[in-house]
Order: C-alpha cells, then structure tokens, then sequence
C-alpha cells in the first residue's frame, strides 16, 4: 500500500515539473518571437512594394498611426487607399531614421475614411457626419442661389449628376457641419485644362497668345511645330491649352419676368418705277407696337448665361413703315 502512495506520488511531481518545465519553455518561446518579429527591423510595403525599413514593428506601426492621426480624424476610423503592410526585414537591409522614414510613406499613401460623401459625376466633393448633413448642405445651396431670382420658374436644379452615398474619401474634404461643408463646396475651384484653338487676330504675336492661354512660348512652339510662331498671320489658327476653373457643384437657377416693351414697327419696301434706282421715298411713317412678354433667365451659381423669351403677347400690333424704293433706270 505503501509503495503504491510512494509511486503515486512520484507521477504527480513528475506531472507537475513536466507542466513547470513546458510553461518556461512556453514563455521563452513567446519572449524570443516578439524580440525576433516584433522588434526585430522591418519593412512598410506600399501596394507590395518596399517603401522604407524601420529598426523596429513598433516604428512601423508609429509611423502609419502618426499619418492617420495628421488628418484630423479618429486614426481608428482611417484606412489607406493603397494595400498598406508590415513585413519582418531582411537583416542585410539597413534601417533609415523615423523622421525620414515618415517622410518617405506620406508621399506615398493616401488616407481615407468612410463618411457620407456628395458625390458629384462619380467623384466625391465634400464629406459630412451623417446622410442628413449631406442633405441639408445640397438645400443650402439650393437656397443660396435660389434667393438671388424675384420670381424662381422652377426650384433649382443641379447641372451635374449629384447623389449622396457612403464612401471612402480623402480626410481633407471631411467637414464637421452643414456650414462649414457649403463654405467649402463653394469655395474655390479645381483648374482644369483642355485642348482648344486659338484665331490669330490683329496686333497678336507669339508671347502676347501663350501669356493669355497661360503656357510657355517653348510649349507653344512644340504644340504647333508646322507653324513660324515669327510670322504669323491673321486666321492662322494656333493649338493651345486652356486653363479655366470648373465649380465643383453648379446651381441652376431660372428666374421668369414679365414685362411690357415696345414692338417696333417693320419696315415694308415697296418698289416704284417712279423712283430712279437708289432714291427712296417714305410713304408712311408707321407706328411702333406694344407687347407684354415673358422672358426666362439663367443663372449659374449667381452668374447669368442666358436668356429667352418663353412667351409674348401682342397688345398693340405694330403698323409697318412703307417705303417706296426706286427701280427706274438712269437715262
């Protein structure tokens, strides 16, 4: 019986420095991983290409934390418009500093964040809370510009193709507030430059026209190598680059006036033999005429570009003025 306690207990002091034995082993093996991985140098890869190695994980990982926390937004809510990793480095690699190190990956990534964006022809203008700021913000400036008109034909529209949607877009456009999101829509416009042609006119010369299409003469020359920018000629026609600025979103806004304006009377010529040819004679004065009409005018963004009249109304016909005009040769 004896001898039974005796082995007994011998299995379980061997079961316990078993235990004892693979728990230090355990946390060795845990100790060595994360001196070896964690703080061993490391690469940040940019679309799975090395970009700069760190002495350590923990660099890495500072560094793209310090990027998110740049933009202004909770870094947990910002992710990298490229595939953006971490990756144990080579030891035949030498680390760079952090500073440089930083300075290199924010050239190269783009943050962005999900917010509810104003997406205007496919491309995300400004960036709100929630869909009800987006919301609010288009009415505004619906109101901005629409209480500009005395009499709106129809409520503003407008001129792009405008939806709301969750994107992920640049933390830059991110505003807090209806305000602040409409002050910056509106606020100043992206350039953009498209081919177009030029009309040499009178007293035009080379440099006169690359300074007005805002390109240098050497680019000017190289867009028409067919061409003696030493001696032109008016109607030579030049390509150039136009450089203009485009609204990131257009209001349209229609306002509709009537009005009362005076028909002019048209004039009828009526040929005479009477008359040598090229003498004429007034038969009747005629009288101008009264009309009431109802023009239609466009604006965009404040700014008018046109106007029709949609309507008109005779009130008092006009009476035409007659003039005899001679057809009699000379003798």
């Amino acid at each position: 019986m004896d001898s039974e306690t005796t082995i007994s207990n011998l299995r379980k002091r061997l079961m316990i420095e078993r235990c004892v034995f693979a728990g230090i082993a355990l946390v060795a093996l845990i100790g060595w991983t994360i001196g070896h991985f964690v703080d061993s140098k490391s690469l940040i890869l940019v679309d799975g290409k090395p970009i700069v190695c760190v002495p350590s994980a923990r660099d890495a990982r500072d560094i793209l934390t310090k990027i998110k926390t740049g933009t202004g937004i909770n870094p947990s809510e910002i992710s990298f418009k490229q595939d953006v990793r971490v990756e144990r480095a080579p030891g035949n690699i030498n680390p760079m500093s952090r500073y440089k190190a930083y300075r290199t990956v924010l050239r190269m990534v783009s943050p962005v964040v999900p917010k509810w964006a104003i997406i205007v022809d496919g491309t995300p203008i400004v960036a709100v809370p929630d869909k009800a700021t987006a919301g609010e913000v288009l009415e505004q400036a619906k109101r901005k510009y629409g209480q500009m008109a005395r009499n709106l034909a129809e409520e503003p529209q407008f001129k792009e193709n405008v939806t709301v949607d969750i994107a992920a877009v640049d933390p830059a456009i991110y505003r807090k507030t209806a305000s602040e999101a409409l002050k910056y829509v509106f606020s100043d416009t992206a350039p953009v430059t498209r081919d177009a042609v030029y009309t040499v006119e009178k007293g035009d010369v080379a440099g006169a026209i690359a300074a007005k299409c805002g390109v240098k003469l050497a680019d000017l020359a190289g867009m028409n190598p067919r061409v003696d920018l030493n001696h032109l000629q008016i109607g030579d026609r030049l390509r150039v680059k136009m450089t203009s600025a485009k609204p990131k979103l257009t209001v349209v806004v229609r306002d509709m006036v009537e009005r009362t304006e005076t028909a002019p009377a048209p004039v009828q010529n009526i040929s005479s033999f009477n008359l040598l040819q090229g003498k004429s004679c007034v038969l009747s004065p005629g009288s101008a005429g009264q009309r009431k009409v109802r023009v239609e005018t466009i604006f965009e963004n404040g700014r008018k570009t046109g106007s029709d009249v949609v309507d008109e109304q005779i009130l008092r016909a006009p009476i035409p003025r007659r003039i005899a005009v001679g057809t009699k040769p000379p003798r």
